[in-house]
């Protein structure tokens, strides 16, 4: 629903190509039942987005979102701080474990992921570079809670609506983060995916500035508490600190 701040056709158009994202291709009938427009609406914006080459059409006529999107998302990602001296860690990381490494960082409440590098055991699932997710849904994202300035992580907080997933209280989640501080890294099992489990550091500066945070994924008979615990903490923990001093002292 529009507000004095936004401009209603706008937001018509990113209706439809949401839509378009969550059917992955469609007619124009399906398009306008889903976000509730007339036909002849949508199909005008489709046809503004189809000559803005943002949008294409299939042998069947059916709307796809084009790969126009993608030459912007890789632009965004690429320019993204820091993304040169995490990139290689990624790789180390998932080579040294053998399992997939993530790194996550937070826009506009939300964890998304930016870059993974894939072990020779690393599972397949269906998360993917771009998905934005709750942030306390993973260890990434709770390590990122964790360590964001006072006043950000307080209005995040704010937006949830409680009990979370697995019943969790603000009380309980705030407990949750005061311990990831101390020990530095944040455990997350099978919260957003059921058989995997991780485990996260944050990204910082001396400074206190947030960078994401970089964290191993992996099924849970094999990220079993001890070895989570004994080798997986340390070595995340040892990476997100080499590259706390690299954005210290660049």
């Amino acid at each position: 629903m529009g507000t004095n701040n936004t401009v209603r056709s706008d937001e018509r158009m990113l209706d439809i190509m949401e839509a378009l994202k969550e059917h992955t291709s469609a007619g124009v009938t399906k398009i306008a039942d889903a976000v509730d427009m007339p036909k002849s609406t949508v199909h005008v914006h489709l046809s503004t987005l189809k000559d803005r080459g943002y949008v294409v059409q299939n042998s069947s006529q059916e709307y796809r979102l084009s790969l126009r999107l993608l030459d912007m998302g890789m632009m965004v990602r690429e320019t993204q701080e820091m993304y040169d001296e995490v990139l290689p860690k990624l790789d180390e990381l998932a080579e040294e474990t053998d399992e997939k490494a993530w790194w996550t960082v937070e826009q506009n409440g939300k964890a998304v992921f930016i870059a993974k590098s894939v072990g020779k055991h690393g599972i397949q699932t269906n998360t993917r570079i771009g998905l934005h997710l709750e942030l306390y849904q993973l260890a990434a994202g709770k390590a990122i809670l964790a360590n964001l300035p006072r006043k950000r992580r307080e209005d995040i907080l704010d937006s949830y609506d409680y009990p979370l997933t697995g019943v969790k209280t603000r009380a309980d989640l705030e407990a949750d983060l005061e311990e990831i501080q101390d020990r530095g890294v944040a455990y997350g099992s099978e919260q957003f995916l059921q058989g995997v489990s991780g485990v996260g550091a944050a990204l910082t500066d001396n400074a206190g500035n947030s960078y994401g945070a970089i964290s191993v994924s992996g099924p849970s008979n094999r990220l079993d508490s001890n070895r989570v615990e004994n080798e997986l903490a340390n070595l995340v923990r040892g990476i997100s600190g080499e590259l706390r001093v690299n954005l210290s002292y660049r």
